[in-house]
C-alpha cells in the first residue's frame, strides 16, 4: 500500500460543471433501486446533470453490478476512490486480503469482476475533486491543517479522526477530523461516516446517510438543497 503514501491529485472539473447542475451522492453500496429513486426525484437528465459519487458504490448491497455500470459508463459522472474501491482494486492486482463486504461484490459482479474495463476504472479513480473554486468532494475527509492539494490518498479514503499533537489519523476517542478549522477558505463534500444530518461544520456537508444500513441516500444539489430518499430495506447490519 505504499502508493497511498503519495500526493492526492485533485481532479479540477469547474469548467465542465458551468450551466450544469451539479449533484453530489453519497455512499450508495449497491443500493441502486435508491439511487434511482434519487434520479427520478431530481429529474436527472444526463445532458444537463453531472453527477460526482462521493465512493463506496460497491459492497454490501443487492445490486452492486448495476451500480458499478452506471458510474462507469454514464456520461458526465465521476466517482471518488474510496477504502471499499480501493479494496477491491487490490484483489484485482492479486494483493492478499480479507475479503468480508466484497465477497457479495466478487459474487454479483460475476465475469464483469475480470474485465479489465474495470480495472481501469478503478485505477483512474480521483481522490479528490474541485468542482467550484472552492468546493471539493472526497471519500473519507482530509487534514484541515494540510492545504487540500497537499493531501495524501491513505488519508483521502480512510481518515475519520485527527490528532493534532501526533500528527496521525488516530484512534475512536479522538476529535473528527472535521472538527479543526481549514487552513483554507474550502468546503468539503465527503462520505464514508454515516451521519444523520448534513452539516457536521461551517465547512463540511456529510454525504453519506446510511442507505445500506435501512436509512437514507443523501444527494446535494449545487452545494444548496439536500435531497434524501428513504431506504427500501435494511441490506447490512453493522
Amino acid at each position: 500500500m505504499k502508493d497511498l503514501d503519495q500526493k492526492a491529485s485533485v481532479l479540477d472539473i469547474r469548467k465542465r460543471c458551468t450551466n450544469k447542475t451539479v449533484v453530489i451522492i453519497g455512499d450508495v453500496h449497491g443500493c441502486f433501486d435508491e439511487l434511482l429513486m434519487v434520479l427520478d426525484k431530481i429529474g436527472w437528465n444526463q445532458k444537463t446533470h453531472i453527477i460526482i459519487f462521493t465512493g463506496d458504490l460497491i459492497d454490501r448491497g443487492p445490486k452492486i453490478k448495476d451500480a458499478l455500470l452506471f458510474a462507469m459508463t454514464t456520461p458526465n459522472v465521476y466517482t471518488l476512490m474510496s477504502n471499499h474501491e480501493y479494496k477491491l482494486l487490490r484483489f484485482l492486482r492479486g494483493n492478499q486480503i480479507t475479503i468480508g463486504s466484497l465477497s457479495k461484490t466478487i459474487v454479483q459482479c460475476g465475469e464483469l469482476i475480470f474485465d479489465t474495463t474495470l480495472s481501469d476504472w478503478l485505477e483512474s479513480l480521483p481522490y479528490i475533486i474541485r468542482w467550484t473554486d472552492s468546493s471539493f468532494v472526497v471519500h473519507a475527509g482530509i487534514v484541515p491543517f494540510y492545504p487540500i492539494y497537499n493531501q495524501k490518498k491513505t488519508t483521502c479514503i480512510y481518515i475519520r479522526t485527527w490528532n493534532p499533537s501526533t500528527n496521525r489519523m488516530s484512534v475512536e476517542g479522538d476529535e473528527p477530523w472535521y472538527k479543526f478549522d481549514p487552513v483554507e477558505r474550502i468546503k468539503i463534500y465527503f462520505g464514508h461516516n454515516v451521519h444523520s444530518y448534513p452539516f457536521v461544520s461551517n465547512w463540511t456537508v456529510a454525504m453519506d446517510g446510511g442507505v445500506v444500513f435501512g436509512d437514507t441516500l443523501r444527494a446535494c444539489l449545487d452545494g444548496k438543497e439536500i435531497i434524501e430518499v428513504q431506504s427500501k430495506a435494511k441490506y447490512y447490519w453493522r
